[in-house]
C-alpha cells in the first residue's frame, strides 16, 4: 500500500524534528518510535500516525526533497522568474490551441491541457508550493491542480472549468488525448475549451499580480 501524500502538520512535525535531531534525524525518529518515546516530542501525534501508516520503511525511503520542499514553502520563497516562464509558456500553448481548434483538434486539446496544467502550476508556486513537489505530487493531473488551487485561494475561474479537468484529465496523464478524438466525434467543445482556457490565464494572471 502506497503511503498517502503528508499533510503540512505532519511535514511540519517532521521539519521540526529533523532540524533538533540533525543529519541523523531518520535514526533518532526510529529509535524513539520503537521505544515509544515519540510521545515526549513535539507533534508527537502526527509523528505517531506516520509511524502506524507508514512504519519504518517508509520513513527511511522518504526523499531528503520532499521536506526540503515544505521547508521552502513554509518560509514563503516563492521563484517569481520561474512562475513567469510557466504562465508565458500557458500563453503560448493557449494561443496555439486556438489556431487549431477546427483543423487540429486533438492537437489543440493537447495544447490546452499543457495550459491549464502551467497556469495551475504556475499559481500553486505562488502559493508556495514548490515546482519539485508539484512535479511529484500532483505531475499531470488536472483535476488534482485545480483542487489543490481552489483550497489555496483561487476563485473566479469559469465554471466548465471543472468538467474540462475531468475529462481531459485522465487521458492527459497517461499521454491518451489522440486517442479521444479517434474515430467518434469530439468528447467537448474544443473552441469552447480554448476560450475557457483564455478566461482562466487571465484570472490567474490577475491574481498571481
Amino acid at each position: 500500500m502506497m503511503m498517502r501524500d503528508l499533510h503540512d502538520e505532519e511535514l511540519r512535525a517532521l521539519l521540526a524534528f529533523r532540524q533538533r535531531h540533525g543529519r541523523c534525524w531518520k535514526a533518532a525518529l526510529l529509535l524513539r518510535w520503537s521505544a515509544g518515546t515519540d510521545t515526549d516530542e513535539p507533534g508527537s501525534a502526527h509523528l505517531r500516525r506516520l509511524r502506524n501508516m507508514g512504519g519504518p520503511r517508509w520513513l527511511i525511503g522518504l526523499p531528503a526533497a520532499t521536506l526540503d520542499d515544505a521547508a521552502r514553502r513554509f518560509a514563503g520563497i516563492v521563484d517569481s522568474a520561474l512562475i513567469a516562464t510557466f504562465m508565458d509558456n500557458a500563453a503560448s500553448f493557449a494561443r496555439g490551441a486556438a489556431d487549431k481548434v477546427r483543423v487540429a483538434p486533438a492537437i489543440a486539446a493537447h495544447s490546452l491541457a499543457i495550459a491549464i496544467e502551467l497556469s495551475l502550476k504556475a499559481y500553486l508556486m505562488q502559493a508556495g508550493y514548490a515546482d519539485d513537489w508539484n512535479r511529484v505530487h500532483i505531475r499531470h493531473d488536472l483535476e488534482k491542480a485545480l483542487a489543490l488551487a481552489v483550497a489555496t485561494g483561487l476563485s473566479g475561474f469559469p465554471p466548465e472549468l471543472p468538467q474540462l479537468a475531468a475529462i481531459l484529465s485522465p487521458a492527459y496523464s497517461r499521454h491518451q488525448i489522440d486517442a479521444m478524438f479517434r474515430g467518434r466525434a469530439s468528447p467537448f467543445d474544443v473552441t469552447d475549451a480554448s476560450l475557457c482556457v483564455d478566461r482562466l490565464l487571465a484570472v490567474i494572471h490577475a491574481q498571481i499580480a
